[in-house]
């Protein structure tokens, strides 16, 4: 699955600048990357196609919310790297 279109001109704005001289285009990006990855892509449909609510009364939505919280604890991750530290592009290129 390819990434949404989006995705990738703010990738490539995100790295041909700098992450510390433009830290909102950093923030953006990693929260757009999270949501497009857990919401829309692989996770979710996961979620979505095997423990259906129907077949898994209780399991279904108990792992709906836990993929809801890990992705809100994700988010607060991504806010404390860019705030906290190098910021999310710094972090990939030194990597």
């Amino acid at each position: 699955r390819s990434p949404p279109p989006p995705l990738v001109p703010l990738t490539a704005a995100a790295f041909v600048t700098s992450g510390a001289n433009y830290p909102m285009l950093d923030g953006i990006l990693g929260l757009t990357r999270l949501i497009a990855r857990s919401h829309i892509g692989a996770f979710y449909q996961c979620v979505v196609d095997y423990l259906h609510p129907r077949k898994f009364p209780i399991l279904g939505p108990a792992s709906s919310w836990t993929l809801r919280a890990a992705t809100l604890a994700a988010t607060v991750g991504i806010f404390q790297c860019n705030t906290n530290d190098i910021g999310l592009t710094e972090l990939i290129a030194e990597v």
